[in-house]
C-alpha cells in the first residue's frame, strides 16, 4: 500500500510509534552482506567483540514502530512513483540504527551504498556465501517467502504491527528483488555485491570478504581485535526460521484474528440491520 497510498495516511489508519533515535555512540562496522550469509552468527560475533549494540534483522521485532521508517525509506529507494534519494541519508538511518556499533542483514544490508556514504569512517565487511545457489534455496525458504500469499496478507490489514512488517518486508526485501525472487534472485545477488565493491573502490576503502566458514581469524585481524578461543557463533538455520517467526509473530496473529473475528461480526449485523428494515416495509 505504501507508494500508493502516502505513508503519513497509513499511520493514521494503523497508528504505531516509531523510534526517533540520534546516533549516541559511532557506527563502527558496517556489514552489508544479503540476508542468509551467516548474518546472525556475524551479529553474534560483532557483540562478543565489543561492538555494544548490533543491528540485525531479527530485532527489528523488538521495535516494530522502526517498520515504517524501514517501509519509508524503502519506498524512497525502490518506489515504482516515489523515489527520493534525498531521504537516504545519515539523520534518516540514524532514526532506526542510531543505537548501534554495528549493523548486518537485512533492511540495513538493502541500502548498502547509501549507508558506506552516510557512514564513512566504519570498517566494511561483505558477507557473503560463496555456493550462490546454496544462497538461492535458503532464502526462497526463509526470507523471499514472506508476506506472499493470502494467508500472512489478510492478517497484515487488520493489526498495526503485521501491517508494517509486511509494508517493510514489500519494500525492502521483495521490491529489491523486482519483485519476483524466484526469477531476479540471483541477479539480485551478483549485483549487490558488484556495487557495494564499486562503491568501496570509488572512496578507496578497503572491505573484508568473508564467509561464515572463515571464523574469528581473519575477522578479527580486519577488525583489530584479539581473536577468541572458544568457536564461532551460530545462529539462525534454515530449519528454524518458520518456527522462530511464528513465535514472534504469534501475538500479533491472534490480535488479527480477534480483530478479523469482530470485522466479520460487524458485517453479519450491519446486514441483518439492513435486511430487517427492507422486511418492515
Amino acid at each position: 500500500m505504501a507508494g500508493i497510498i502516502p505513508i503519513k495516511l497509513l499511520k493514521l489508519i494503523y497508528p504505531i510509534k516509531e523510534p526517533d533515535f540520534t546516533r549516541d555512540r559511532p557506527l563502527q562496522v558496517l556489514a552489508l552482506g544479503l540476508g542468509r550469509t551467516g548474518t546472525e552468527s556475524l551479529a553474534l560475533a560483532l557483540d562478543e567483540l565489543g561492538y555494544g549494540e548490533v543491528y540485525h534483522g531479527w530485532k527489528t521485532a523488538a521495535l516494530p514502530g522502526c517498520y515504517v521508517q524501514w517501509a519509508r525509506l524503502g519506498n524512497a529507494k525502490y518506489g515504482k512513483h516515489s523515489k527520493n534519494p534525498a531521504l537516504l541519508n545519515r539523520a534518516e538511518f540514524d532514526r532506526v540504527i542510531g543505537h548501534c556499533g554495528a549493523v548486518t542483514d537485512l533492511p540495513t544490508a538493502a541500502f548498502g551504498p547509501e549507508m558506506l556514504r552516510a557512514y564513512p569512517d566504519a570498517k566494511v565487511i561483505l558477507n557473503r556465501r560463496r555456493d550462490v545457489d546454496a544462497w538461492y534455496e535458503s532464502q526462497k525458504k526463509t526470507i523471499a517467502k514472506l508476506f506472499t500469499d493470502w494467508r500472512s496478507i489478510v492478517p497484515g490489514l487488520f493489526e498495526t504491527e503485521l501491517f508494517w512488517t509486511w509494508q517493510c518486508v514489500r519494500f525492502v526485501v521483495i521490491r529489491m528483488a523486482g519483485d519476483d525472487f524466484e526469477w531476479n534472485g540471483k541477479e539480485m545477488y551478483a549485483e549487490h555485491y558488484v556495487q557495494l565493491e564499486a562503491e568501496c573502490r570509488k572512496q578507496g576503502r578497503e572491505w573484508l570478504d568473508w564467509t561464515v566458514q572463515d571464523g574469528w581469524e581473519p575477522l578479527c585481524k580486519f577488525l583489530d581485535k584479539p581473536v577468541p578461543t572458544h568457536p564461532f557463533p551460530a545462529g539462525n538455520k534454515v530449519g528454524d526460521f518458520e518456527a522462530r517467526l511464528a513465535s514472534l509473530h504469534a501475538k500479533q496473529f491472534q490480535r488479527a484474528l480477534r480483530n478479523i473475528a469482530i470485522a466479520v461480526l460487524l458485517v453479519l449485523v450491519a446486514v441483518a440491520a439492513a435486511w430487517h428494515r427492507v422486511a418492515g416495509r
